[in-house]
């Protein structure tokens, strides 16, 4: 198929609609925020605010999303104010707390059995983590985290993670940790992607396409994208216009009527649904949110990882000293440090759009 005769941008209300997966409506305007923890305290008091007859019993969960966000803020807070390793375990507890507010969101009653984190250190081990296999009841946070953005971990025989290869699956810290050689005998993997959502010249099927430079090519295994379920989601371009980059289009094709509300909330889901098969990682930049395709993804979620990494910073400084000065303050000390101060924006800005719904995103006119 040819670039040039692939249609044109799907517009919702006059409005470029772009993919986000943090389930906002198609064409949603960017709730611009330089602190989303407070944010979000605030979005949580006008949902409770706006209740009028609680006959679903939204005001007990509200309460309980409005003390755990609170809690998370003032342990982030704290930790700014703290040296590693302590900072560590601190981060941990703010992360650990807005898992909750996301948790109770969406459904999960938190207090009514026994909470584990789902995650311990191996004591055997310097670098493994292992996840619970959930057989002794309760509920295990991190499992539940996974479930609920998607990646379930089956862990009835347990799951080893390897801090490496969480590090690896952190994009906030990945160029830092080639150039440091902390990921020897491997090729980076999150490639920085264009997706635009286009529509046919009739304005009644509705896909996207996708779009990155040749020149990671040297660089990254993008080959396989032509591979396995990339193949069967992407199908080449030739884009005779632009030959500085390479294009897709998505087997995917849903119809739609582009004037109707109804009509937008039924496909953009699906469009999204689709997308996110990908394995697409956002991150958050003053300008918006960038793009990155994992081109050998986890079985972790992007922030599941990332709560795997606090977890891991957190009980080292909690528990084993001796890791402490090995690991954390061994080679392997700049990359982490650089995650500490890096992973905690994406973390709350992804997680409170989530949680809210919207896309929240930081003003261009901030200034730390």
């Amino acid at each position: 198929m040819n670039f040039e005769n692939i249609g044109e941008l799907a517009l919702r209300d006059y409005k470029k609609v772009k993919y986000f997966p943090f389930g906002n409506d198609a064409g949603a305007p960017f709730i611009l925020t330089a602190d989303p923890l407070n944010y979000l305290e605030a979005w949580i008091n006008a949902e409770y605010s706006s209740i009028i007859k609680d006959k679903s019993n939204n005001r007990p969960k509200l309460e309980k999303a409005k003390y755990f966000t609170r809690l998370a803020k003032d342990f982030y807070k704290s930790s700014k104010e703290a040296e590693m390793p302590s900072k560590g375990t601190l981060i941990y507890y703010s992360f650990l707390n807005l898992v909750k507010v996301f948790l109770i969101m969406n459904g999960l009653d938190l207090e009514t059995q026994i909470e584990h984190h789902g995650i311990s250190l191996k004591a055997n081990s310097d670098l493994d983590l292992k996840l619970a296999s959930g057989g002794n009841g309760g509920i295990f946070i991190f499992q539940e985290f996974a479930k609920l953005l998607g990646k379930e971990i089956d862990t009835r025989s347990g799951v080893e993670l390897n801090f490496l290869k969480i590090l690896r699956s952190l994009p906030e810290v990945h160029e830092i940790g080639y150039a440091l050689n902390i990921f020897p005998d491997t090729k980076r993997k999150f490639l920085p992607v264009e997706i635009d959502i286009r529509t046919d010249l009739t304005r009644k099927k509705i896909y996207y396409t996708l779009a990155y430079e040749k020149k990671f090519d040297k660089i990254m295994k993008t080959h396989k994208l032509e591979k396995n379920s990339c193949k069967e989601l992407l199908s080449p371009i030739e884009a005779t216009l632009d030959n500085q980059k390479k294009y897709f289009i998505s087997t995917f094709r849903t119809s739609y009527t582009h004037s109707s509300d109804t009509s937008w909330k039924i496909c953009y889901p699906k469009l999204v649904n689709n997308i996110n098969q990908l394995n697409i990682n956002t991150m958050i930049t003053r300008r918006g949110y960038r793009l990155y395709l994992d081109l050998e993804p986890s079985h972790l979620h992007r922030l599941s990882s990332t709560l795997a990494f606090a977890y891991y910073i957190g009980t080292v400084a909690r528990y084993r000293p001796s890791l402490n000065e090995k690991v954390l303050k061994g080679k392997y000390q700049a990359i982490i440090n650089e995650a500490v101060i890096s992973c905690p924006n994406q973390f709350f800005y992804c997680l409170v759009s989530k949680i809210t719904k919207q896309v929240c995103a930081i003003p261009m006119a901030k200034v730390d």
